[in-house]
Protein backbone atom coordinates (compact mmCIF):
# COMPACT_ATOMS: atom_id res chain seq x y z
CA UNK A 1 0.00 0.00 0.00
CA UNK A 2 1.06 3.62 -0.93
CA UNK A 3 -0.31 6.18 1.30
CA UNK A 4 -0.75 10.27 0.95
CA UNK A 5 -1.40 12.28 3.94
CA UNK A 6 -2.31 15.97 3.51
CA UNK A 7 -4.01 18.43 6.06
CA UNK A 8 -5.83 21.37 6.04
CA UNK A 9 -6.64 23.82 8.90
CA UNK A 10 -9.41 26.27 8.61
CA UNK A 11 -11.08 28.97 11.24
CA UNK A 12 -14.34 30.43 10.99
CA UNK A 13 -14.71 33.45 12.30
CA UNK A 14 -17.81 36.22 12.07
CA UNK A 15 -19.29 33.96 9.81
CA UNK A 16 -16.22 34.04 7.32
CA UNK A 17 -13.72 31.25 6.24
CA UNK A 18 -10.50 31.58 6.92
CA UNK A 19 -7.10 29.00 6.19
CA UNK A 20 -4.96 29.23 9.05
CA UNK A 21 -2.51 27.34 6.95
CA UNK A 22 -1.78 30.68 4.71
CA UNK A 23 1.30 32.66 6.09
CA UNK A 24 -0.23 36.27 5.73
CA UNK A 25 2.42 39.15 6.99
CA UNK A 26 1.53 40.94 10.49
CA UNK A 27 -0.93 43.31 9.75
CA UNK A 28 -2.45 41.88 6.68
CA UNK A 29 -6.00 39.55 7.04
CA UNK A 30 -6.85 36.41 5.84
CA UNK A 31 -8.33 36.05 2.10
CA UNK A 32 -12.06 35.12 3.04
CA UNK A 33 -13.27 31.73 1.52
CA UNK A 34 -16.34 30.88 0.34
CA UNK A 35 -18.53 27.92 1.24
CA UNK A 36 -19.12 25.66 -2.34
CA UNK A 37 -21.48 22.71 -2.75
CA UNK A 38 -20.72 20.08 -5.96
CA UNK A 39 -23.08 17.06 -6.79
CA UNK A 40 -19.72 15.26 -7.29
CA UNK A 41 -18.13 16.60 -4.24
CA UNK A 42 -20.53 17.96 -1.77
CA UNK A 43 -19.61 20.70 0.42
CA UNK A 44 -16.03 21.88 0.58
CA UNK A 45 -14.30 25.44 1.25
CA UNK A 46 -12.75 27.01 -2.48
CA UNK A 47 -9.45 27.36 -2.19
CA UNK A 48 -8.51 25.75 1.29
CA UNK A 49 -4.53 24.80 1.10
CA UNK A 50 -4.27 21.17 1.95
CA UNK A 51 -0.22 20.27 2.51
CA UNK A 52 1.13 16.79 1.98
CA UNK A 53 2.65 16.22 5.27
CA UNK A 54 4.57 12.87 5.87
CA UNK A 55 4.67 12.43 9.98
CA UNK A 56 3.54 13.14 13.01
CA UNK A 57 5.94 15.89 13.81
CA UNK A 58 5.16 17.80 10.60
CA UNK A 59 1.45 17.10 11.36
CA UNK A 60 2.10 18.72 15.07
CA UNK A 61 4.00 21.24 13.22
CA UNK A 62 0.93 22.56 11.04
CA UNK A 63 -1.39 22.52 13.31
CA UNK A 64 0.63 24.59 15.72
CA UNK A 65 1.38 26.87 12.69
CA UNK A 66 -2.40 27.20 11.88
CA UNK A 67 -3.39 27.86 15.67
CA UNK A 68 -0.98 30.93 15.88
CA UNK A 69 -2.70 31.95 13.40
CA UNK A 70 -6.13 32.00 14.74
CA UNK A 71 -8.36 34.86 16.02
CA UNK A 72 -8.04 35.89 19.53
CA UNK A 73 -9.22 38.59 21.57
CA UNK A 74 -9.83 39.08 25.80
CA UNK A 75 -12.47 38.87 27.40
CA UNK A 76 -13.56 39.24 31.19
CA UNK A 77 -12.81 35.20 31.65
CA UNK A 78 -9.92 34.47 29.19
CA UNK A 79 -6.81 37.32 28.23
CA UNK A 80 -6.31 35.12 24.86
CA UNK A 81 -9.83 33.66 24.43
CA UNK A 82 -9.97 32.11 21.06
CA UNK A 83 -13.25 34.12 18.81
CA UNK A 84 -13.59 31.23 16.19
CA UNK A 85 -14.20 27.92 15.67
CA UNK A 86 -11.75 26.27 13.70
CA UNK A 87 -11.72 22.79 12.03
CA UNK A 88 -8.36 20.66 11.35
CA UNK A 89 -8.50 17.69 8.69
CA UNK A 90 -6.33 15.20 7.83
CA UNK A 91 -7.14 13.45 4.10
CA UNK A 92 -5.46 9.94 3.91
CA UNK A 93 -5.24 8.16 0.57
CA UNK A 94 -4.34 5.15 -0.32
CA UNK A 95 -3.26 3.45 -3.37
CA UNK A 96 -2.49 -0.90 -3.71
CA UNK A 97 0.85 -1.15 -5.24
CA UNK A 98 0.27 -4.76 -7.80
CA UNK A 99 3.14 -7.11 -8.68
CA UNK A 100 4.74 -6.54 -11.76
CA UNK A 101 2.97 -2.83 -12.94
Amino acid sequence: MKFLVRCSYLEIYNEEIHDLLVDVPKGKEHKKLELKEDPDKGVFVKDLSQGMVTSIPEIEKAMTFGTLNRKTASTNMNLESSRSHSIFTIYIETAEMVEGE
